[in-house]
């Protein structure tokens, strides 16, 4: 959504009340880009004294999810922020956690992140190591399962620039030009668990390592250096509060990213279901021809919204009022809860329905669904997402320009002879191309011959209960398998065996990261 410093956008979802408390910063200035320090990765705080009372265990469901908080001041134009995020966490496994882990995906690069203090509710100083993303924190005691906690973190973030052409272009979520700043998993989570250890994951420079369960936010964001030419583009609802400070609830999803930047110029069109779509571009987006400009960004508006409305009837509901699309200035796309980013290369490139603009654009909105529904390893398991995504391009292609199901075909996937077993993980790739090959173009050949032999009922009945089954866990794929029947299982058994390396999944029962079935090999 669009928000400039003076006025509030058409179509905004804006709370009535708001939260009776929230985090608060530290009564310490800002720290200006000369006088700032740059942070170790390593950190460490006093060893904890033990209490009685840190934990709450009188409510003992194990249906809680996880909820954020957080209070962010933002010097816009030095790409600071200064943060103070408390999550209340409930131990919804079976065992008694003497950690928590969490997964700071800033601390990708020396110099984003620098913890300050994390604390109990109570006071409480806690142990720390922060080594890469994983940030491991020790309890006073034992966490037991069905008991909550509340953790006090007081971070500070240092926004890297945008890195258009080197090895971490791909990064530009999280990073900033001469006009936008990115905050895509800015914050600080809770790792998933899947029943015997926490999923943290190194950072690899090849497709994604987020395994995210759904969570509730609630963010405070206050731009110091505000000016009328700031908008805001981001999920949820959200309220202005002043000419400098917002308010944005983003519940029941896994990450709450957002877009800051000058000049975007908002278009907005309505599915059939009355989601609201809000698309962000620059002037760019409108390409000279002869007679007038081509609007790039209306184009993707109208496309994103046929994808959403194919994609709601084929998958199930978007579980939101409002999707944004932000046109960003990094290469390729980047999914998020509510959001996601476009290159700007496929806005400037428009060449009519045959372009990347096309198929990049309704491939992020599928992650809506592969992804944002249900969620799932991606480092272990990529192809969970990745491939349907990509197949998703081909379902909205042959419904919307049937004839040109043989040109996706050719210019996606066959020019590119891919090979390699579909089931990979990120870690077994060398380059980019390799991956995508494997796991995206030959997924999209293997989930189209499980198609043709299972028929377009089933299929999609298939595709639908996986979206909407079990969406509140992280799923396997023994899950994905086990929704078949056993005869529809023994049917497709040759197609497992053409691309996965481990075509003998078992299927019998469905498997979501519990300490039977865990997440990881």
């Amino acid at each position: 959504m669009l928000l400039t410093a003076c006025t509030l956008a058409q179509g905004m979802e804006i709370p009535t009340t708001l939260p009776t408390s929230r985090p608060t910063l530290p009564p310490s200035t800002l720290v200006s880009t000369t006088a700032r320090d740059v942070h170790s990765i390593a950190t460490a705080s006093p060893a904890p004294t033990a209490t009685m009372s840190s934990f709450d265990c009188s409510d003992l469901r194990k249906d809680k999810t996880t909820d954020y908080n957080v209070t962010a001041e933002m010097q816009y134009a030095r790409h600071y922020l200064k943060v103070a995020e408390t999550i209340t966490y409930t131990n919804i496994t079976d065992k008694s956690l003497s950690t928590i882990v969490l997964n700071v995906k800033p601390n990708w690069q020396a110099g984003i992140f620098k913890l300050s203090t994390a604390e109990l509710a109570n006071g409480e100083s806690l142990k720390t190591s922060l080594v890469k993303q994983r940030l491991e924190i020790e309890l006073p005691q034992p966490l037991d399962p069905s008991c909550t906690l509340n953790l006090n973190l007081n971070f500070d973030l240092h926004i890297p620039p945008i890195d258009t052409a080197g090895l971490h272009a791909y990064q530009g979520y999280l990073g900033y030009s001469a006009r936008q700043t990115n905050l895509g998993q800015w914050l600080p989570v809770v790792a998933a668990h899947d029943g015997v250890s926490w999923i943290s994951h190194e950072e690899f420079p090849i497709g994604e390592q987020d395994a995210l369960d759904r969570a509730n936010w609630d963010i405070h964001f206050h731009i110091i250096d505000a000016t009328e030419s700031i908008q805001i583009a981001s999920p949820g609802t959200v309220e202005h509060v002043n000419n400098a400070e917002w308010h944005f609830s983003l519940p029941q999803m896994r990450d709450f990213s957002l877009s800051i930047g000058t000049n975007y110029r908002l278009q907005q069109q309505k599915t059939n279901s009355g989601i609201n779509v809000e698309l962000y571009s620059f002037d760019d987006a409108i390409i000279p021809n002869q007679s007038s400009g081509l609007d790039s960004g209306a184009y993707a508006l109208n496309t994103v919204v046929k994808s959403v409305n194919l994609y709601e009837t084929l998958y199930g509901a978007y579980p939101l009022k409002r999707l944004v699309i932000v046109e960003g200035d990094f290469p390729d796309g980047m999914e998020f809860s509510g959001i996601v980013f476009v290159g700007g290369e496929y806005f400037r490139g428009l060449n009519g329905v045959e372009s990347y603009l096309t198929i990049i654009s309704v491939h992020e909105v599928a992650h809506q669904w592969w992804y944002g529904k249900v969620g799932s390893d991606q480092a272990i398991y990529p192809w969970l997402d990745e491939a349907l995504a990509t197949y998703s391009e081909l379902v909205f292609i042959e419904k919307y320009y049937p004839t040109l199901a043989d040109w996706w075909w050719n210019f996606r996937v066959n020019r590119l002879a891919p090979q390699g077993y579909v089931d990979s993980t990120v870690y077994e790739f060398t380059t980019r191309r390799a991956y995508i090959n494997a796991v995206y173009l030959r997924g999209v050949k293997m989930l189209a011959e499980l198609r043709t032999e299972l028929g377009d009922d089933v299929f999609f009945g298939w595709l639908n209960r996986y979206a909407s089954e079990n969406s509140d866990r992280l799923v396997t794929p023994q899950y994905f398998w086990s929704l078949l029947t056993s005869e529809q299982y023994t049917r497709t058994e040759s197609i497992r065996q053409t691309y996965l390396r481990q075509p003998q999944v078992i299927a019998s029962t469905p498997s979501t990261c519990t300490s039977e079935t865990p997440c990881t090999p």
